[in-house]
This record gives C-alpha cells, structure tokens and sequence, in this order.
C-alpha cells in the first residue's frame, strides 16, 4: 500500500464542511473512522451481515462497506456544535464502479479484480489537516500507473 502525503489543508473548517455535504464524496466507502472528541469513536465501516435478515442483506446497494453517504451524518454528529475533534482519521475507498472506470478511461495495465481499493486518508491533528492516498493490490507490481492517477485524482477533484 502507497501513503503518499499530498496536501495540508489550510481552510480545515470549509474542507471538512465540504466532505460532510458535498455529493463528489457520496460515492465513497467508509473503510474506518477514529475519531476523538467528548469521547472516543472507532468505526469500522464494513457492513455487519448478522445485523440483516438474509432478504434486508440482499436489498442492500453495497454488500461489504458502507457508503458514506449512508454514514456521514451519524460521523457528523459526532462532533458537536460544528467543533473540531481533538483529532480523527477518516480512511474512505473509492467505490468499485469508479475504481473500475478510472482504470479504463487511462488504460491502467492492471486488471480491476486485482486493485482491493484505493484510499483518500482524511487526517486531522494538532490543529493540521492532510489528505494522502493509498493504494492497496492484490498482486505484486513495480508499475506505479495507477497509484500516480490517484494521487492526481484525489488532488484535482478531492482537495
């Protein structure tokens, strides 16, 4: 998996505003959240089958994680009266359909089964926001196509 750092947030409280109410971010997944404020949160955003009666699972648009669309006002609230946390780091995953897209408009030498996802990291601490990426395959690799387009996907329409 790739961390790269690609860039300090100065207007936190507009970006992270933004991340809770705009639509480019809906599309995502929740992969993880920890976030620390009155009391701490640790969400993992993987879709717990057992809660579902087997017709609920099946009617579910996502199977494995939770769209953030689906969570981002329960995230929210977690931060009362628009206060920043202490700290928190959000890890979203583009969603399958935009992961596949994106490796065909660019013609990436990658088959999609191969990519298990590619990460924006949201990462808020000491008062400094940043934004990395990851990028995690299920295969070995030294070709780095695909983890250069998403550092300059998330930089051009997620920053």
């Amino acid at each position: 998996m790739k961390n790269f750092d690609i860039n300090e947030i100065k207007e936190i409280k507009e970006y992270l505003n933004g991340l809770f109410t705009e639509e480019r971010y809906e599309s995502f997944y929740l992969f993880s959240v920890k976030l620390d404020s009155a009391i701490s949160y640790d969400i993992d955003g993987k879709i717990n089958r057992n809660y579902y009666s087997e017709e609920e699972f099946n009617e579910l648009p996502e199977k494995e994680y939770i769209c953030w669309r689906d969570i981002k006002k329960t995230v929210l609230g977690f931060m009362k009266d628009g206060k920043l946390p202490v700290k928190m780091k959000l890890i979203l995953m583009f969603n399958k359909d935009n992961v596949n897209r994106l490796i065909e408009m660019n013609n990436i030498p990658i088959h999609p089964d191969n990519v298990r996802a590619l990460f924006m990291n949201v990462i808020y601490s000491e008062n400094r926001l940043s934004i990395t990426t990851g990028t995690s395959l299920n295969v070995f690799t030294m070709d780095k196509t695909l983890e250069d387009l998403w550092d300059k996907t998330v930089e051009k329409y997620y920053i």
